[in-house]
């Protein structure tokens, strides 16, 4: 069945005339039952002493998982990947604890299969792609392997997080047994679509910290010509500051992005959009050491900078409250460590309170920043389960795991 995504709720604020609504196939009972399903889920999550940290994206696979054993698959076959292991068989990346996690919020059985072989049980997760090398590579012949031994005859990408990858588990399986897109798949085009527009969007804000640069670029270069405000902390902030002659102290920032950062600032001016920058930031010598409030004209020295201050916190604030829709990737400072977390927490805060504005997260630091400032995922309007897949997508890149979809 293909399905033309409505992009309900958020193309009620954005009803943009030009824009195509995106065309991908997606499940429907008819295509599942009596079938041998694969599915390629997201379950990089973080594991520390063989027990999961965080089943935010085990959770986000259950809606998927439930519909295919609802609607009569015979078998579902998991793929996921764990960490960099780089083509080995490492054991500190195995998913048996993600297998152990699965069946507990699954409530059902799950088995764990160290390789690509069928077993008997009618969830089998199996053991990390990535620790075969023809997974990176996208081999056809390893693709070929795991639909042969598990008897495949059906594939879902519900893997959002790797759509943007050209791997074997994500892509491999095009033109050889049907396609379709997950519920969390669909989920994720569903509230990004309507970013993808080249038309302004008034009361479209763009929250953006972190610390690299080169990989918000894109997605930088088209919101300074569609959002009314781009607001930048962390790093990246302290590069467009550095990059419009202010001294940073020896802050972290990347010199090799001032050209680009003048251009994104060109770009917004041209285009109406307004940048806001730090006009106060949080320094120390050292993480450890104490940390003072400067206006960031005083910032020299041996200053770093960790967070924003206070009055840059009630600028933001202030634009973030008469927003009609916030797109939030990347901290604001070194949230980790206190009291540098206080600029991600207070905006993130101030975001759960604004029953009237969409907003939209992605990325795993932002992630890991909400449940540092202890707010609840729920008041988000939407939380992706990509990073870089996210900003790909939102730049307006074809993502290979979504074109297999179409």
């Amino acid at each position: 069945m293909e399905a033309i995504l409505s992009l309900f709720p958020f193309a009620q604020k954005y009803p943009f005339s030009k824009m195509t609504p995106m065309k991908i196939k997606t499940l429907a009972p008819e295509q599942v039952k009596n079938k041998v399903v694969l599915v390629r889920v997201d379950f990089n999550v973080p594991i520390k002493n063989g027990v999961v940290q965080d089943s935010t994206r085990i959770l986000e696979a259950l809606p998927t998982i439930k519909f295919l054993l609802k609607n009569g698959a015979k078998r579902v076959h998991l793929l996921a990947h764990l960490g960099r292991p780089k083509g080995e068989a490492k054991p500190e990346f195995s998913l048996r604890p993600v297998a152990a996690k699965l069946e507990e919020l699954l409530k059902k059985l799950v088995e764990f299969r160290p390789d690509f072989t069928a077993g008997n049980g009618e969830v089998q997760l199996h053991e990390n792609v990535r620790f075969d090398p023809r997974e990176k590579k996208n081999d056809p012949a390893f693709a070929q392997e795991i639909l042969e031994n598990t008897g495949a005859e059906v594939f879902v990408n519900d893997g959002f997080g790797v759509s943007h990858r050209a791997h074997a588990s994500v892509v491999g399986f095009a033109k050889k047994v049907p396609c379709l897109a997950g519920k969390l798949v669909q989920k994720e085009i569903e509230a990004l679509s309507p970013f993808r527009s080249d038309q302004k969007m008034p009361g479209l804000s763009i929250l953006a910290g972190g610390v690299k640069m080169e990989t918000k670029v894109a997605v930088l270069r088209h919101f300074a010509t569609t959002a009314e405000n781009i607001l930048l902390g962390g790093a990246l902030g302290t590069t467009f500051l550095a990059a419009q002659g202010f001294d940073v102290g020896e802050s972290l920032y990347e010199p090799e992005q001032f050209e680009t950062a003048r251009e994104i600032l060109e770009i917004a001016k041209k285009n109406q959009t307004a940048i806001h920058l730090p006009v106060d930031v949080e320094c120390a010598d050292d993480p450890d050491g104490e940390s003072v409030y400067v206006p960031i004209e005083d910032v020299t020295g041996s200053m770093k900078i960790f967070d924003i201050g206070p009055r840059t916190i009630a600028s933001f604030r202030e634009v973030l409250t008469h927003s009609q829709t916030v797109i939030w990737n990347g901290p604001m400072g070194f949230f980790e460590k206190q009291p540098f977390d206080n600029g991600t927490t207070d905006l993130a805060r101030t975001l759960t309170k604004l029953s009237d504005v969409q907003t939209i997260l992605g990325g795993g630091d932002t992630i890991s920043a909400i449940a540092h400032a202890n707010v609840p995922a729920a008041a988000f309007t939407h939380i992706s389960t990509g990073g870089g897949a996210m900003l790909e997508f939102l730049e307006g890149k074809a993502l290979p795991g979504i074109e297999v979809l179409k």
